[in-house]
């Protein structure tokens, strides 16, 4: 026979438990409540036949606007465990709402839903935030911490901006009418260019005022973007979905309104820094180039100062072989015009012969050439003779 320890039969029945019932609602009357001092809630809830032992851990009891008290009707959200050693069934709260918040909650989903298909929460109607508002307007009560905290992050974050403030009541009966008053202001006014609506926490009851219809309204068709931080982190109000934004707590939604000025002042050195870092690369690469270009018209400069030097080296040695061409030239020139002298008609005629053309200038090389009473011109070696043929003898040779 296997049989299980305590510990083992502890843990399979709070799996059992805890996935067997998954998140559940449950109401009751409180008793037996006590509150540790790490801040965890110990207490009982009943009804007339049962009672459930019910803990709130601290990280969301910090959420509640008071300590439930001994005889306090509660509605809770949470989940049913089993806490192995002690082997105690018990219920582990998550949401705590106070008697009568259910019939509340009820008539808020209704009006949600009315609204929702209207349109009125559609991601698509949501406004961009301005980068750099230079006025901003608060709704909220002047006497609440929420607005302080709002003022002060602004004056931390942004303190170039005008904060225009239009106070309200934020609890109670006359709250809805008067937030209605203070965000028509605004709207009248029309200075903000982003607007937020907010308060501290509380309990649902507490919060009903930003579940007014016609507000949630009034902001869906506010003139400028409207950012909501109403409550704690857990809380939902109705104005929350109709808002272009909702930020989980009033401090959240002025650092949400508001751009980071010692962010924006670091950033800006480093751009700062950035510009003038690639400033100093540019002019360290012109200066490269430049250098650059000196070297080379240095270098251009020497080449033609070193061609200079040697055209003007080369110019008498170049006259020198002008010169010797000339006169070997001109020596030439001579041997040949002496051979043409040699050769020349001229130079013959000078020895005593002479030229005969007849009159068509045609020189003469036989007497059959002519006949009688032709006119020749006879050149000598000084002169011309002018003479008519009076006998033609062809065979004629002279010794």
């Amino acid at each position: 026979m296997t049989s299980l320890t305590v510990s083992q039969l502890n843990a399979q029945a709070r799996l059992l438990l805890e996935q067997g019932l998954l998140q559940v609602w449950v109401e009751g009357e409180v008793s037996n409540f006590t509150a540790s001092s790490a801040g965890h809630w110990y207490f009982t809830l009943k009804d007339e036949r049962a009672q459930l032992a019910c803990v709130l851990f601290a990280g969301r009891s910090a959420l509640v606007a008071r300590q439930p008290l001994n005889g306090d009707r509660l509605l809770l959200k949470g989940n049913v465990s089993l806490y192995e050693g002690r082997g105690q069934y018990q219920f582990l709260v998550e949401v705590l709402r106070f008697s009568g918040e259910g019939d509340v909650l009820a008539r808020l989903e209704a009006l949600k839903g009315k609204l929702a298909a209207e349109g009125l929460f559609a991601a698509e109607r949501k406004r961009a935030l301005p980068s750099f508002p230079l006025t901003l307007g608060v709704v909220s009560s002047l006497q609440g911490a929420a607005l302080q905290d709002v003022l002060q992050v602004l004056q931390r974050r942004w303190p170039l901006a005008k904060v225009l403030v239009y106070p309200a009541l934020v609890q109670g009966k006359e709250a809805p009418a008067s937030l209605r008053r203070a965000f028509a202001l605004a709207q009248y006014h029309g200075q903000p260019e982003v607007l937020l609506l907010v308060r501290g926490g509380g309990s649902l009851e507490d919060l009903q005022a930003f579940n007014d219809e016609t507000l949630a309204r009034m902001v869906a068709a506010s003139a400028m973007p409207v950012i909501t931080g109403v409550g704690h982190e857990t809380d939902f109000t109705l104005v929350d979905f109709v808002a272009d934004q909702r930020a989980a707590t009033p401090s959240v939604a002025a650092e949400t309104a508001s751009p980071d000025l010692a962010s924006l002042a670091q950033q800006v050195e480093r751009l700062k820094q950035s510009l003038q870092l690639g400033i100093l690369r540019c002019l360290r690469g012109e200066q490269q180039r430049l250098d650059q270009v000196a070297l080379g018209a240095k270098t251009v400069i020497q080449k033609w100062q070193q061609k200079k030097q040697q055209l003007h080296s080369l110019m008498p040695r170049l006259q020198q072989a002008l010169a010797n061409q000339q006169q070997l030239r001109q020596l030439k020139l001579q041997q040949q015009a002496a051979r043409l002298h040699t050769l020349s008609p001229l130079n013959t005629l000078g020895r005593g012969y002479a030229l005969v053309e007849d009159k068509n200038k045609q020189v003469l090389r036989t007497a059959s050439q002519v006949q009688k009473n032709d006119l020749l011109t006879v050149w000598l070696a000084e002169g011309a003779l002018e003479c008519r043929v009076e006998q033609v003898n062809s065979t004629a040779v002279k010794n």
